[in-house]
């Protein structure tokens, strides 16, 4: 089993013929509690260090794996540092034409086309209610979110049920006016799933490796088995291994980590 940590979530790749974990750096700051039905949680995205990885010389399957395990962690990476510099570029937008400016509104479809993962991004007010949706077939979103967690800072949410239901996150980043004053929020919304899967696909075909992708409270946001996705591997009684739990755990609370069993 490989672990790799990066931007908040935790990568495990596991290969039938041995065992390894290694964690890689991904600093998201120090999450605090949030609305666990509205899935909004203080973890702040932006300051991303890059993952690294000591291999040795020789191309062993533990090399293998770790170099494979790397190249999925820093994609996953690069397309969720994308989207955050998407959404704060759509926000600060928005900050200067208003909510319902035609500048704003122009913005917010460049967004979509340029992030083809993207489901939907709404404008919130001050109190994270939508007030506006695109697509416009997600009109009915607005007037929800009453009652989530004010954010002063880009962060990206715990992952959560959509009404659609399917298991997705939300980008948040607040829209402050000319004179500091936070005036709302741009929440870009996507299916972490579908994502991970183009990525993982690629780089796992004709190999033995099988792949989990989970948040550091061990719920699982991609599984190469589907139908676990969704599951939590520190709680569910399907993955009730202490070993495998104590390497999870030394990987979230640690920037680095390394063992076997």
């Amino acid at each position: 089993i490989l672990i790799m940590r990066t931007f908040g979530i935790v990568l495990i790749l596991l290969l039938s013929a041995f065992v390894l974990i290694c964690g890689c750096t991904g600093n998201t700051g120090t999450p605090s509690g949030g609305n666990s039905e509205s899935g909004v949680t203080a973890t702040p995205t932006g300051t991303v260090e890059v993952p690294t990885a000591t291999v040795a010389p020789q191309v062993t399957p533990a090399v293998t794996a770790e170099l494979t395990a790397s190249e999925i962690a820093d994609r996953i990476k690069a397309v969720m540092l994308s989207i955050e510099s998407s959404a704060k570029r759509c926000a600060d937008v928005v900050a200067k034409d208003g909510i319902a400016g035609e500048e704003s509104l122009r913005a917010i479809k460049n967004c979509l086309n340029d992030n083809p993962g993207i489901t939907t991004i709404t404008i919130d007010d001050p109190n994270l209610v939508v007030v506006s949706a695109e697509p416009t077939e997600y009109g009915y979103l607005i007037g929800s979110g009453a009652g989530r967690q004010a954010i002063d800072k880009p962060t990206l949410t715990k992952s959560y049920v959509f009404v659609e239901g399917y298991r997705g996150v939300s980008q948040i980043c607040p829209i402050f006016a000319d004179d500091g004053k936070k005036i709302g929020y741009l929440e870009m919304s996507y299916q972490p799933r579908s994502m991970i899967a183009n990525i993982v696909h690629q780089l796992i075909e004709s190999t033995p490796y099988n792949v989990w992708v989970i948040e550091t409270d061990g719920t699982s946001l991609f599984d190469t088995s589907s139908s676990e996705i969704g599951n939590n591997l520190l709680t569910d009684d399907l993955y009730q291994d202490t070993k495998l739990h104590k390497f999870i755990q030394t990987v979230v609370k640690n920037k680095e980590g390394v063992g076997q069993y």
